[in-house]
């Protein structure tokens, strides 16, 4: 099916309330909404026509915040979610046992949380020192590396709680935040690598309904979305790493017409909750570490004006609290430095996460004109990460209804790889916002449904000055068919409900009708 023509018909069109309209069939004509029908409506052949079988119409999902190219690569890579850490080490022996000598093992999700304790280069030294094991951290703030890859490391270069060594220089545990970094940019992928990976994540993504991302992306994998030409159906914003900037400027200068977006520069301001990295205004429970703050208060500002001038929108990950009020404070010093003529933004700035806020902080986002960027399936692991780390702070997490309900405009992402990309899951702990045993968290923070589903549908598009989005005559044809009628059904299903047909400006890209 083309986007020139398309009726879809037998459909349940919901208002933006959740409440069913009396249309059941959408025209599709060049990609965009035409008009909707209550019966009678047009007859057409069947190759222009997809039977939705009475099933519910959404706006297509937006993604963003993800690390898309990574999620790929991810997918084909040594999987240790959820494991204890004795099952961890076995399930890398087994993969050791499989690889030829002076090769990488790959992959990642273990946590903290599961193993008990931080892992050490010693445990990966036991299974193998004759190949380079390199492991992320489900949060990707820590890195849990053999010797092998350690050692091409310079101690000197990181702060101490990034590289933990001994008296003698022996490196104690994983490597944490700039040095996990480091330590991750030594495995080589292949252009071939990781375009089939970035075509293996589109195909989820439209299985998951998602139609447009925003990701984080590192410059050396702009040319591997590139050559993907007309294959990359997926609409792609870049929020490019600072670092990488300059080249990622060079690379868009050349390729003008080219099948992503260059949005945003993105840039860190600490780490995370699970790796004990996020900066906080007090120190964690029980220890003397508030975290790890990066860059200097007029660095910061300095750094926001740059990449203002490129046109750019600022996205800044904070997700401790103090992280959260740096960055707040360097957008009030930049607004009150620059003038509208001056500035050369031509999108709102984001806070990426903005997991922890001071009761103080919650009404300057709306006042200042910041989008919370925030990912509420990551509420799964850190209602207990809070409790052990943060206490009866934890109350500042995830203040979902407060931000809205002082003004600020929240778009919802998943992080993939750190958590699931299903939007469904994400929505349940926005909404619910329980812990395993059913108990409800903080439950003043909960928002209403369709403000959720906005959060992942109208609000990322209405920021970019996009036309979809909603299910409007006029919009981009990005609608997707579900399994349930999520404004029905029980709010505690909401996780197992699923994607039927997924339809981007007006080409089916994915059914199982």
């Amino acid at each position: 099916m083309t986007a020139a023509s398309l009726l879809l018909c037998n459909v349940r069109i919901p208002d933006a309330n959740g409440k069913l309209t009396p249309y059941c069939a959408v025209q599709i004509e060049a990609g965009k909404i035409a008009r909707f029908f209550s019966e009678p409506y047009p007859k057409v052949s069947a190759a222009q026509r997809l039977d939705a079988k009475g099933h519910l119409a959404l706006p297509a999902f937006c993604d963003s915040h993800t690390h898309f190219s990574e999620y790929g690569l991810r997918l084909t890579q040594l999987d240790l979610s959820g494991l204890s850490l004795q099952a961890a080490l076995e399930r890398i022996r087994k993969r050791v046992a499989t690889a030829p000598k002076e090769t990488w093992i790959t992959g990642g999700g273990w946590t903290r949380q599961a193993f008990g304790l931080f892992p050490t280069a010693a445990m990966l030294d036991e299974i193998s020192t004759e190949h380079f094991i390199a492991l992320r951290s489900a949060d990707w703030h820590a890195a849990w590396c053999n010797s092998r890859v350690l050692q091409k490391l310079h101690p000197h270069e990181f702060a101490e709680a990034e590289l933990p060594c001994d008296e003698q220089g022996r490196f104690k545990s994983v490597a944490f935040e700039r040095a996990a970094k480091k330590a991750m940019s030594f495995v080589t992928i292949s252009a071939q690598e990781r375009q089939a990976a970035i075509k293996l994540a589109q195909e989820e993504f439209f299985k998951l309904g998602i139609t447009e991302i925003l990701t984080m992306e590192e410059s050396a994998a702009l040319p591997d979305y590139h050559a993907l030409g007309e294959t990359l159906k997926l609409r792609v914003r870049v929020a490019i790493y600072l670092e990488s900037l300059d080249a990622a400027k060079k690379f868009y200068a050349a390729h003008p017409n080219t099948n992503t977006s260059l949005e945003a520069a993105k840039l860190f301001l600490d780490g995370s909750l699970g790796s004990e990295t996020c900066s906080m205004l007090e120190p964690f429970e029980g220890q003397r570490s508030s975290g790890i703050d990066f860059y200097s208060d007029a660095d910061l500002v300095a750094l926001f004006k740059l990449v203002e001038r490129e046109g750019l929108a600022i996205s800044v990950h904070a997700i401790g609290d103090r992280a959260v009020r740096r960055a707040l404070n360097a957008f009030e010093k930049l607004r009150a430095q620059s003038s509208p003529q001056a500035t050369g933004a031509a999108l709102p700035h984001r806070i990426e996460h903005a997991q922890t806020i001071h009761d103080s902080d919650v009404t300057r986002f709306a006042k200042h004109g910041i989008i919370a960027s925030m990912q509420p399936v990551h509420i799964r692991a850190d209602i207990a990460l809070a409790r052990r780390l943060l206490g009866a702070r934890a109350e500042r997490l995830y203040r979902f209804n407060s931000l809205q309900s002082s003004g600020a405009t929240l778009i919802f992402g998943s992080d993939t790889p750190v958590e699931s990309p299903n939007v469904f899951e994400g929505l349940f702990y926005a909404i619910v916002r329980c812990d395993e045993q059913g108990q409800v968290w903080y439950g003043h923070e909960r928002l209403r449904l369709q403000d959720a589903v906005l959060a992942y549908t109208v609000n990322p598009r209405r920021i970019i000055h996009a036309p979809r989005g909603a299910l409007e005559v006029g919009c981009e044809a990005d609608i997707i068919l579900l399994s349930e009628n999520i404004f029905q059904i029980p709010l505690q299903n909401l996780a197992q409900v699923q994607v039927l047909a997924t339809i981007l400006g007006g080409e089916v890209v994915y059914s199982v009708l």
